[in-house]
This record gives structure tokens, sequence and C-alpha cells, in this order.
């Protein structure tokens, strides 16, 4: 490969800033293929969790909320998406945590499930990671109204545990009906 100011070493160089690096997908000795799920780490107080990627459409700085009147209490408010009007969850309030004032850090997780865009209210977010399938454990926990129904999936990595949150949970605590009507499809 020939591309003008880069000699071929500096491409083929396990040092060069283009080598790939990491586990993503099963490491540089591992000549086989490691199916992974990538999740974005989030904030929420001084927990931090895992949301799956797939569910992702983007992350936004906090823009103004408007309020809605008798919304459940974990329903900040609406925001303007370029036009398009999306619930703003609070994620803090639903797991249970003290509410506190958004910070520079604080973000809007713009997220989907089936035909529904919802905003996820975090307080900051920490990076992507991938994680393999026997980094991942299904686990159920008991459910008290403090967040912990939320979450159906446990990560581990060494000595770090996180939980992931399921998107499906969220929309079903807030009461956004999700399944599609029938009299839509007509």
């Amino acid at each position: 490969m020939n591309i003008p100011g880069l000699s071929p070493d500096m491409l083929d160089s396990e040092h060069s800033m283009f080598a790939i690096r990491g586990d993503l997908d099963g490491g540089k000795d591992n000549q086989d293929f490691t199916a992974v799920k990538q999740f974005i780490g989030l904030l929420l107080g001084k927990e931090e969790f895992l949301l799956p990627i797939e569910v992702t459409n983007e992350i936004i700085m906090m823009n103004q909320l408007t309020f809605v009147p008798r919304a459940p209490r974990f329903i900040e408010g609406v925001i303007n998406l370029r036009g398009t009007i999306l619930p703003a969850i609070n994620l803090r309030k639903m797991m249970g945590l003290p509410n506190e004032e958004p910070t520079l850090q604080s973000r809007i997780i713009v997220t989907h499930y089936e035909d529904v865009v919802v905003g996820l209210i975090v307080d900051g977010i920490t990076y992507v990671i991938s994680l393999s399938d026997d980094q991942l454990q299904q686990q159920a926990l008991p459910s008290r109204g403090n967040g912990s129904e939320l979450i159906s999936t446990i990560s581990k990595r060494g000595n770090q545990v996180n939980g992931v949150i399921d998107i499906a949970k969220v929309l079903a605590e807030t009461g956004i009906d999700y399944q599609r009507d029938e009299l839509d499809d007509q």
C-alpha cells in the first residue's frame, strides 16, 4: 500500500498509530474471530453501568428540557431533537438515586427499542467496551423499586462487575407503549 507521506514500515509496524491494539476481536495472537458485544459505559451517581451499543442512536449534550405536567416522576420532560420530540428519562431517578442538578458531564443518550426513541439522562459517559459472551451473565436481581429490576445482565471483567441496563425494562417501567398497535399497520 502506498500512501503519500507514510513509509510502508509505518503502516506495518506494531508501533504504528495505525496498528490495531486491544482485544476487540480476540487479540493479536488469536487467529479465530471471537464474537463480542459492545457497550457504552455510563455513570449514575458514583456507579458505572453499561448500555448495549445496538440500542444507542447518539449521545448529546444536555438540551433544554420542556416540562410535561403529570408525567411520571422519572420523566424530566421532552427534548426537541432536530424536529423530533422525545421523552427525556432520568435514569438516576429510575434507579432510586437522589436527584441532582445536571453537570457539564451530564449527557442524554438517545436510544431506540422497537419503534420507540427516548432520551436517557445520565451523569456521564465513560467509554465503549467490547465484551465476549463469557464476560456476560444473565442475572435477575431482586426487584424492590430501587432500579435493580432494570438490570438483566451482569458484566464481569476481572474484579470489575457492572450491571447492563435493559432498555425494554426501562420502557416498561415508564409505561411507554413500545408494542406496535395493529391499527397502525392498517
